[in-house]
């Protein structure tokens, strides 16, 4: 009898806990799925979301500050400067290092350097992850401009210069010799 009473203790036991779990499965059946099927789609994200860095290069003065103020040093730049005029050469970022804090924002005096929306670091080798930010090379068309006309600006006064200083000559060894 004792035997009897524990197999319809055990069977009321497992009809109840699996009827609690059906419920709990049952809740989650009707509900519209929420997958979300990644490369195609992808859910919202939120605006102050730190992900992969952005720059705004025509902003950029070169003042290193966001390099001066990663904790990691992973940032790298190198541009040369042509009066006002800056040649790029690079603005790297390693992803290896960078544990996207943030801090790199926000001392940048043009507010040139952001944490973009996006995160997706699929890499088959770990040393591509070291970016270069950079949208062109070089100048920007219209830097490449204004230094060209600087240029023939200071062609045109050198000449003049040394036009004058030719005059000056020749009338000081033409007054010496009537002399």
């Amino acid at each position: 009898m004792v035997r009897a009473n524990r197999y319809f203790q055990d069977v009321w036991d497992t009809l109840k806990s699996t009827v609690v779990g059906m419920r709990i499965t049952g809740k989650y059946l009707l509900r519209k799925p929420i997958t979300v099927q990644y490369p195609d789609e992808r859910l919202p994200i939120p605006d102050r979301y730190r992900g992969i860095h952005y720059l705004e290069q025509e902003k950029c003065i070169d003042c290193l500050a966001c390099a001066r103020a990663c904790p990691i040093d992973c940032i790298e730049m190198d541009a040369i400067r042509h009066g006002k005029e800056l040649e790029w050469v690079s603005f790297t970022l390693d992803y290896q290092k960078c544990m996207f804090c943030e801090l790199c924002v926000y001392p940048c005096p043009k507010d040139c350097i952001h944490m973009g929306t996006e995160f997706a670091l699929v890499v088959e080798d770990r040393s591509e992850l070291k970016f270069d930010l950079l949208s062109f090379q070089g100048m920007s068309p219209d830097a490449r401009v204004r230094k060209r006309e600087a240029e023939e600006k200071k062609k045109v006064k050198d000449a003049e210069k040394a036009a004058k200083a030719a005059e000056k000559a020749a009338t000081e060894n033409g007054d010496g010799a009537k002399s």
